[in-house]
């Protein structure tokens, strides 16, 4: 998914005749259920390896390359020249919110649920999260969801303005009306799109870009992600961990 995701929103960006992506899930089940634990363990077993064989600066430049790689899958969304809509029923946690945050336009139904998890999984999160998310509902609120990992309702994300609309109570009713609002955005000039999208996302970065902070987290994230912690938090699959002080 990470490898082709960014490759299907490239290759839709330059097609001819798309104005306009909305991104939603089938069913009345969750939107992004966080990340696969299967797939982390994978991805540590083979930074062990590398390591393994006598070399930590190529263990940490393997998980630092990926982590790059993880981040354009969100990135390509901000780097499509066309508005990108997102459709969020049911439970968002985790690489959902990294996708939603970047994203241009963020709706969702009353059962939609968001929460920023990676700390309970003793993770800092590094997929865009923490770079988008304070320029979207302040630093303050960004705080409070990725440093409590608490789970916010729809309600409390239109009031944040994590989500500019709540659209019905079921994901059929949802993508009903985000499909009329990308319609509506694909009716529109294009060039007027393409050109309010480029001045939005210059002016936010002006001062920091976003692309420097993704970097930032993921060198960090290449020294730290590897830890005691996550070794504990893994092997206890949710339930209660009590960590060595630092």
């Amino acid at each position: 998914m990470f490898d082709l995701f960014p490759r299907a929103v490239a290759a839709l960006s330059e097609t001819s005749g798309v104005q306009c992506l909305l991104i939603c899930a089938q069913g009345e089940g969750p939107f992004c259920s966080g990340i696969d634990t299967s797939y982390l363990k994978g991805m540590l077993d083979q930074m062990r390896a590398i390591e393994a064989r006598g070399c930590p600066g190529r263990a940490r430049e393997y998980l630092r390359s990926h982590v790059l790689g993880l981040q354009e899958s969100f990135s390509s969304l901000e780097k499509c020249r066309w508005p990108v809509i997102v459709a969020i029923h049911g439970a968002c946690i985790g690489g959902g919110v990294d996708l939603a945050a970047a994203a241009d336009i963020r709706v969702c139904s009353q059962k939609a649920t968001f929460s920023v998890k990676e700390v309970d999984l003793a993770i800092t999160a590094d997929l865009g999260s923490l770079q988008r998310l304070p320029h979207l509902i302040g630093h303050g609120a960004t705080a409070d969801l990725a440093l409590t990992a608490r789970t916010i309702s729809s309600a409390e994300a239109l009031s944040l303005g994590l989500v500019t609309q709540v659209i019905g109570d079921d994901n059929a009713t949802l993508t009903a009306g985000a499909l009329k609002l990308a319609k509506s955005l694909a009716s529109k000039s294009p060039l007027a799109m393409v050109g309010t999208k480029r001045t939005l996302l210059h002016k936010r970065d002006s001062a920091n870009s976003v692309a420097s902070e993704l970097e930032y987290i993921a060198t960090h994230n290449a020294a730290m992600l590897v830890s005691e912690d996550l070794e504990r938090t893994m092997r206890t699959r949710g339930k209660a961990v009590t960590f060595s002080k630092l």
